[in-house]
């Protein structure tokens, strides 16, 4: 190699060392409507038979919005008065109804070992095990109980997403035929997975709308999943994971009749890893159950978006969806509803209102509501019931939400000064022992 060659070598090298790795980063791809959830038995919007899963293998289905190279579970008896025996835990990519993909099964371990207690009242974590996952995968994770135990809690009154129960260890059965379902999810919940990249992610606060209560079942056709498939990354190419973090009957701050109220679960969803924004679409309930006026939730808002701002994180604020027509159309409602909205809107930061304010609005009314009818109603095409968007609803909702809101979370200063140094250095290192070797001619 030629004298030159060998100085370019040398420049391109110290470009290289010079050059920041890119940061692996934890970030959440899936939670399971919970573990904020409280005792399922006190709801009456609950509908399926509480199982018993003495002796049985548990198979949840967690949805990835993102994806990485390692992965971990959380699991959860947190409102639960009795702990968790655990024989055996795997987790596999997920084929079609209960089957896993060949050659993805792998163990899971709690602190190095295959068995495990989740303690009543705790959570527990298992840990990271190498799996290249993919936004869009289901997660299949079995648990074998060993013991007694009928759920007392569980994270999800949607009715989306089938679980799988049967008899016995089989944890890495490639598929459990002849297993019961039920469409609750239960011990599961939450699913971490370790991004190639920089990872940012978007929590979704509210009800069963944003629960995804009549999409269609199995289809992942919420509306965060559905933003998840339309937004995988960012234009600077950070991944995004959109987490539901929907409870049906949920309230955002009047009671925790139906999982722990919004406002409260708030303060554990700012503080997951990677999570750069918080939407909220709450409050319908907060109406509709506890009769609560407009100031009620004004104050409710204010004091989330304090939050919010204090740990560092944007909140956008989206206006209660239209309900006329529908059961919880009735007394002064929807006024209630509508001088709510008119507050969320006029507490938009990017029109220059001071603080408390929303760092940005996502209006949805327009996306749904019938466009001639007086009552306030949903389309009758993108409704179940006047009150939950239907598939075509919610695939609605994703389309209209505007991405620009969603602006790349600003990346750690690194002082120019210190990187020159460092690429000065690097090359003076390489270049010197060339020079040195022969005299220079021309």
């Amino acid at each position: 190699m030629t004298r030159w060659g060998k100085i370019v070598c040398a420049a391109a090298f110290a470009m290289l060392i010079a050059t920041p790795a890119r940061a692996q980063t934890w970030v959440p791809s899936w939670l399971g409507r919970g573990p904020l959830s409280t005792t399922i038995t006190t709801d009456h919007t609950f509908t399926d038979a509480v199982p018993d899963l003495t002796g049985r293998t548990l198979r949840v289905m967690a949805h990835l919005t993102t994806g990485g190279t390692q992965a971990r579970v959380r699991l959860s008896q947190r409102f639960s008065s009795g702990s968790l025996s655990v024989g055996a835990a795997h987790v596999a990519i997920r084929s079609s109804a209960s089957g896993i993909v060949a050659g993805t099964d792998r163990e899971l371990t709690f602190l190095g070992s295959a068995t495990a207690t989740v303690p009543a009242g705790g959570d527990l974590w298992s840990d990271p095990v190498a799996l290249p996952l993919a936004a869009n995968q289901d997660l299949a994770i079995s648990i074998y109980v060993p013991g007694a135990f009928i759920p007392t809690t569980q994270g999800g009154r949607g009715q989306i997403k089938t679980s799988y129960h049967i008899a016995g260890n089989q944890v890495s059965a490639t598929s459990l035929t002849g297993a019961s379902t039920t469409k609750q999810i239960f011990v599961v919940y939450e699913v971490q997975v370790l991004s190639s990249g920089p990872a940012a992610a978007i929590v979704a606060l509210g009800d069963s709308i944003t629960e995804g209560a009549c999409s269609t079942s199995d289809t992942n056709g919420d509306w965060p999943d559905r933003l998840a498939a339309r937004m995988p990354t960012l234009p600077d190419g950070t991944a995004v994971s959109v987490l539901n973090a929907g409870i049906g009957s949920g309230r955002f701050a009047s009671s925790d009749g139906a999982g722990l109220r919004g406002l409260s679960r708030l303060d554990e969803l700012l503080t997951l890893p990677s999570v750069q924004w918080v939407t909220i679409l709450m409050g319908v309930n907060d109406i509709s159950y506890e009769q609560v006026d407009a100031s009620f939730l004004e104050t409710a808002y204010a004091e989330a978006i304090t939050k919010a701002h204090q740990a560092g994180k944007k909140i956008i604020g989206i206006p209660i969806l239209p309900f006329g027509k529908s059961v919880k159309d009735v007394g002064t409602n929807k006024q209630t509803a509508q001088l709510v909205n008119e507050w969320i809107r006029a507490h938009d930061k990017r029109q220059g209102v001071a603080e408390p304010s929303f760092d940005a609005i996502i209006d949805l009314e327009a996306a749904v509501k019938d466009p001639v009818d007086p009552a306030w109603a949903l389309r009758s095409t993108l409704t179940c019931d006047q009150v939950h968007p239907n598939q075509a609803g919610y695939q609605a909702i994703a389309a209209a939400i505007p991405l620009d809101v969603f602006a790349p979370p600003a990346a750690p200063a690194v002082p120019a000064v210190r990187r020159g140094h460092l690429l000065l250095l690097a090359l003076a290192l390489a270049i010197v022992p060339i020079l040195k070797k022969k005299p220079w001619r021309v």
